[in-house]
């Protein structure tokens, strides 16, 4: 939904400042509530007037991906200053003052929880739908909310097709990861990162981590898989490259990284490794994207995945280098993989700069910087 006046901005916090864990204290300018024409309930001070900021944050009991911060990083560069953080989960409860949300990435683990509170104004643009969790979203309360806000920008064309199939005016964004290149760039060919590669496959560890993670791997059959992932690897990439790789994960235990604020530094920090990498190989799109945005050469490897997990790259995966693991072990790749072999680097794309700035616009004109 559009708004019909510009903000000034006031108590601003350095973009740099990244421990805004709550309610701005506003107690030494004085204010007062006042409605506006378009249903939008702002702070006027000086006549002039104020509304909230925030960005999302995620509810996770034992590990936590790093990716979702990743994708509010994305969104947190355009707004003025952060006011306050939001859970994704809990979007319905939200009190507080009105509040411009960007609500892109993935939606969402508790589909009873939606639509969000009508105290916040949304931005949608490159949102997904987990399509396991989209029976329980789009109930008629959740069309309605999408409609009212739309056009609703998609980071995937499955999405696209799913809420054009409801009746939801939407259109394809692509992900807002691809704007960090304004952020980020690619600085150094220091290192080579092996980021989650095909992590869906079992490995020793993942086995016999509990009794209950073997007794699964025995009911699924995953347990016959074991070593397929490092022979795939081996193959695909060569052993070289593969033991010169630092091998990381986009996935952390909660409990080391207890509150928001160092969630954000550690997804800063990876992030700014990635820009001195001389490759990077990952099979997390929220790794991709961020090294196609910073010009990090990036190959993405598609493996393991079932039908519905899929569908979160269509309309991204032309975005970035990709080999491809067919169910029946065939290979198919769109980069030349003997050179990456002998080059231990990739090729840099740059379809997704047709994206950035449409991305980036929208974003502006709904923080009111435009």
């Amino acid at each position: 939904m559009a708004c019909n006046f510009r903000f000034r901005y006031v108590l601003c916090l350095p973009y740099e400042g990244l421990s805004v864990g709550g309610s701005l204290n506003r107690s030494a300018i004085a204010v007062c509530e006042q409605p506006s024409d378009n249903g939008l309930t702002a702070m006027a001070c000086s006549g002039e007037l104020v509304v909230d900021y925030g960005i999302m944050t995620y509810d996770f009991q034992d590990r936590f991906n790093i990716g979702d911060y990743v994708q509010s990083i994305a969104a947190r560069q355009f707004l003025p200053r952060v006011d306050r953080y939001v859970c994704r989960e809990s979007l319905h409860e939200y009190a507080g003052p009105d509040m411009k949300l960007i609500l892109n990435g993935h939606f969402m683990r508790f589909p009873p929880n939606w639509p969000p509170s009508a105290r916040i104004h949304p931005l949608f643009i490159s949102f997904h739908i987990n399509p396991k969790r989209a029976a329980g979203m789009l109930v008629e309360k959740g069309v309605e909310y999408l409609k009212k806000h739309g056009p609703i920008g998609c980071r995937d064309l499955s999405t696209l097709e799913l809420l054009k199939g409801r009746g939801i005016e939407a259109y394809f964004s692509s992900c807002l990861t691809l704007t960090l290149g304004n952020r980020y760039r690619h600085q150094s060919d220091e290192s080579i990162f092996f980021v989650d590669v095909l992590f869906r496959y079992p490995t020793w560890r993942s086995v016999f981590r509990s009794l209950n993670s073997f007794q699964k791997s025995l009911t699924s059959g995953k347990i016959a898989l074991l070593g397929r992932r490092k022979r795939l690897l081996d193959r695909l990439f060569g052993r070289d490259i593969v033991q010169a790789a630092e091998h990381i994960t986009h996935e952390y235990p909660a409990r080391e990284f207890p509150t928001e604020d160092s969630r954000f530094e550690l997804a800063d920090r990876i992030l700014k490794r990635y820009e001195k990498a001389r490759l990077v190989v990952t099979s997390r799109i929220h790794c991709a994207l961020p090294c196609v945005a910073m010009g990090t050469p990036v190959v993405f490897v598609n493996g393991g995945f079932q039908q519905a997990q899929s569908g979160r790259f269509t309309g991204n995966s032309r975005l970035f280098n990709t080999v491809e693991i067919l169910p029946n072990g065939c290979i198919e790749t769109d980069c030349d993989l003997d050179h990456i072999r002998k080059s231990m680097s990739a090729p840099v794309r740059t379809e997704h700069l047709e994206y950035v700035e449409g991305l980036a616009a929208r974003c502006r004109q709904f923080a009111g910087d435009s």
